[in-house]
């Protein structure tokens, strides 16, 4: 192996290791994002984790996680709690887990 190929293996070894770290430092950067809310407290009262397209607020299905557009949620109201959630499915699920 000539000097060269040394040479353009041992920068593509470090390209790779370059790109590697990116790609978890950016995974990393989306799940702060997905987590922040302080673990479901503030959607299971309502509040907002964030913006629709349409610029209203989302709030997140305690059941799933997943963050929804409350004029489309199915909610429920457990004491002076108004739960939001995608499907009534999600809800059934919530509900007999927390009975």
């Amino acid at each position: 192996m000539g000097l060269r190929n040394i040479l353009l293996l041992v920068v593509g070894v470090i390209g790779l290791a370059i790109v590697r770290n990116l790609i978890r430092e950016i995974s990393r950067i989306m799940l702060r994002g997905a987590k922040r809310g302080g673990g479901g407290t503030a959607a299971q009262k309502g509040d907002s984790d964030g913006k629709t397209s349409g610029g209203g607020k989302l709030v997140r299905d305690p059941q799933t996680g997943t963050y929804i557009d409350p004029a489309h949620a199915v909610r429920t109201k457990v004491g002076k709690t108004v739960h939001y959630f995608e499907s009534e499915a999600s809800r059934d699920a919530f509900l007999k887990a927390n009975a």
